[in-house]
Order: structure tokens, then sequence, then C-alpha cells
């Protein structure tokens, strides 16, 4: 796609070869913004409160960077004259097609295929537990977790991540290994005493979370460096508490998009971020001014973004 150009009295907005760059008049040329066109959510001509006509840039994604101050979903203006209003409009609707363009490719996702087992005298391996407990911080005890995981496992789910946890009733009680899969969340216990396990299918879990730790009492605050996960199912929150936060986390991730792809499955969404993915930028905001993390300011500034974000918000 051949370049094309508009110069402003504050910018210049410049498209082609798949590339959006705006940058301020002058000798030196500062680039404010150098982003591929799938970077962009949106870009659209807006008049504002003072009657003066800008081009708002939307980013697609809600923490890229803009000179150095993340975008939190407020549009990069570019203030332009009101004779310029012709250009700028065939410059918009010229990107606005190349982004919709942009959104029909498919997107490369992880196969998640279950894979066959390879079977020896030990029993059962399957590749995705091999991947999911190499990434795993090593300990010799959960050898025989492993290889029960190996059972357990059935055709029809991947393991996504594993991580050695503690558990807390009613989910069981003391050390075991913590596995997400598409389908269930895994609990095998390992060391002395009766061995069991417990499961929890994902069509089940509402959401789940990292903590700072399990407290053993209420009103207490649990050890410091450990990193808990919290599952709810509605009804029932059960409580792990990891040995390793990077393995923690990662399996709190795996529940997590183990939800999203079941509430998704069949449905034909819109591209990323869609309305859900607004909406839950929306709650993760509203939760973080209700802790004191977003002042008012900065509460009505990233809302007002996220809001102007949603298809019908222009």
């Amino acid at each position: 796609m051949d370049i094309v150009e508009l110069r402003t009295p504050t910018a210049i907005v410049r498209h082609g070869h798949g590339r959006l760059i705006v940058l301020r008049p002058g000798s030196e040329g500062e680039r404010v913004l150098d982003v591929p066109v799938t970077d962009l959510l949106k870009v659209r001509l807006n008049r504002r409160a003072d009657d003066a006509v800008v081009i708002e840039i939307f980013l697609r994604y809600p923490t890229p960077v803009l000179t150095g101050v993340p975008a939190d979903r407020t549009p990069l203006p570019v203030l332009i004259a009101e004779h310029d209003v012709p250009a700028a409009t065939g410059i918009v609707d010229r990107i606005n097609d190349q982004v919709l363009a942009s959104q029909r490719i498919d997107v490369a996702a992880p196969d998640l295929h279950p894979p066959a087992p390879t079977w020896a005298k030990s029993g059962p391996t399957r590749a995705d537990v091999e991947r999911a407990v190499r990434r795993m911080t090593p300990r010799r005890e959960v050898k025989s977790a492993v290889a029960a995981l190996h059972r357990y496992v059935t055709p029809d789910e991947y393991v996504l991540e594993t991580a050695i946890a503690i558990a807390h009733p009613p989910a069981g009680t003391g050390q075991g290994l913590l596995a997400a899969t598409t389908e269930r969340l895994l609990f095998v216990s390992i060391g002395p005493g009766e061995r069991y396990a417990h499961e929890l299918p994902i069509p089940a879990v509402l959401w789940a979370r990292t903590t700072d730790g399990v407290p053993s009492a209420p009103g207490e605050i649990g050890a410091r460096g450990e990193a808990g996960i919290d599952v709810h199912d509605g009804n029932v929150t059960l409580r792990f508490t990891g040995t390793e936060r990077a393995d923690t986390e990662r399996v709190t991730c795996a529940v997590n998009f183990a939800i999203r792809r079941d509430s998704a499955d069949g449905a034909a969404g819109p591209a990323d971020p869609g309305v859900a993915q607004l909406y839950s930028e929306w709650e993760l905001l509203v939760e973080r001014h209700s802790l004191g993390m977003v002042d008012d300011t900065q509460f009505q500034r990233y809302g007002r973004g996220i809001l102007r974000s949603l298809p019908d918000g222009g």
C-alpha cells in the first residue's frame, strides 16, 4: 500500500506499508507513534467541546506506551485544521479499512489438541504433561504425582500448567501437584500418608486469582513470600499455597484461560479486544479505584477511554 501523508499544524500523520507513524513537525521529526496497523483498534475523526477537530488513534492493547506514558485506552489526539477535514477523512477511512482487513486474518493459536500417550513399562507418558512439568521448578518428591498425572489425564483434555502446592480444606490437606488442564483443575497428593486426588471441572469455576499467602486463621496474613491460589466455583473457594510464585502464577493464568476458553467455545466473537475484554478492563479499573490504587482523576480518564473504545462508543 502506497504511503499517504497528512501534515497538520501539530503533527505529521503517515500511513503506508502496514504502519501508522505520527511525527512532530520540525527538522528533527520526533516520532510520537510508530506502530503496525495490527496494533490499532480504530481511528476516527472527532470534534471536541472547543470545536477543534482531532484524529483520535485508539490502540488495540491497554498498555502500549505513547511518549513514555501508558495509553490506558485514552486515544492519541492529532489536532487538524478545518480545511484538512476532507483529507483527514480519507486517511482515517483508509486506516480503518486496513484494520478491518487485518482482523479477518486467522490469528495463530496454540495447538491444544491432546497428544496421544506413549506407553512404556512404567505406564503412559503424555507430551503436554512433560512440557508443563519441565516449566515447573524441579522437585524430587513430585515424581510419583507426575506419574499419576500421566494416567489421570483424559484424551479430551490438554495439560496447561503444573505447580507444587499445599491444599487447604475442602480441597484436601497437605502437599501435592496442582495441574490446570483445559477441562479440570487437578490436585494429586504427594508425600507420606494415604494418596488421593481432587478434581474440579473448569465449567464449574468462576475465577482463579493469585494471593499473597493463605492465612492460617481469620484476620491473619499469609507468610511473606508465599503465593496462594484461590479458586471460586460460586459457592466455595478452594485455597492452595504455592511453593514457587512463578509456578503458582502460571497455574492461575492457565485456570482463567481455560475458563475463558470454555465460555467462548463455539462462539464467533469480535476480534480482540472485544466487548468482553473491555468490560474486564473496566472491572479491573473499578477494583483498583476502590483499593485506592487509582485516584479519582485517573479513574475518570481511564474509564472514559475504555468506554469510548466500545464498538458503539463513538
